[in-house]
């Protein structure tokens, strides 16, 4: 016997569980998770019939969301996905509506915003980015091979430029998460075994669009990385052929 799909979000404001109280006032949750360098962010659109969003529950600069998604297939059967924490950085009221803008990171976070200069020698990769997180209370996770530099210069840059500039040069990327600044190698990351495929004519798929621009682009570009062994940044040039190739769209019939 099948089951007809009844998804339900989980919504903790400020550690107080209202999934509940908003299940029917919720009209869109818009979830992106920023593949690389940049940070998670959560879109809610909700009813606000009561005015409560502009009462006790108004979001201020230390709003914060726990926020995941509960699928129940029927017979206690179900699947969740925690989407993380997030924290209110932009609330837009529309007369009984109101539309929450989130990112995953605390608004008061001095790691976007504080400008530091420092000298880092003899550290790991996995030291300086775990230092640099205990430091703004945020956990590190690295998924890459451990990099050792024998002097990095931090000069008059936010700790989340630095770490981006050092990641970049070193041919990883970064990413932030539920609190956490997650370096990963996308090398690797392509060698592990596939979850699952999607077709564009997949019944799952309700909507898509896909976008290519033929006139103002570059003929090619340079791409810069840094070679461990050979303790220098590395530069190439990549023509607009070999981006075409790799830019391929497959679709199965």
């Amino acid at each position: 016997m099948g089951y007809a799909r009844n998804i339900k979000v989980l919504v903790f404001f400020n550690k107080k569980d209202i999934s509940e109280e908003i299940a029917h006032s919720i009209s869109s949750v818009t979830y992106t998770d920023n593949s690389k360098n940049a940070i998670d962010d959560l879109e809610i659109e909700l009813e606000n019939l009561d005015y409560r969003w502009l009462k006790e529950w108004y979001p201020d600069e230390n709003a914060q969301l726990v926020v995941g998604i509960f699928e129940d297939l029927g017979e206690s059967d179900g699947k969740f996905l925690e989407l993380g924490t997030f924290y209110v950085d932009e609330p837009t009221f529309d007369n009984d509506r109101v539309t929450l803008k989130c990112i995953a990171l605390p608004l008061n976070q001095n790691i976007r915003d504080q400008k530091n200069s420092r000298a880092w020698e003899n550290v790991t990769l996995k030291e300086l980015v775990t230092q640099i997180a205990s430091k703004h209370e945020m956990s590190a996770e690295i998924h890459c091979e451990d990099e050792f530099y024998k002097r990095l210069d931090q000069d008059k840059e936010t700790d989340l430029e630095f770490i981006n500039r050092v990641v970049k040069e070193t041919g990883l990327n970064m990413k932030l998460s539920d609190d956490k600044i997650i370096i990963f190698d996308d090398e690797k990351m392509e060698e592990n075994e596939t979850i699952e495929k999607w077709n564009i004519h997949d019944y799952r798929i309700r909507s898509f669009s896909l976008k290519k621009k033929n006139k103002e682009i570059y003929d090619k570009v340079e791409v810069s990385y840094y070679d461990a062994d050979k303790k220098k940044i590395i530069r190439e040039i990549i023509t607009k052929e070999e981006l075409e190739k790799r830019n391929n769209v497959e679709t199965d019939s």
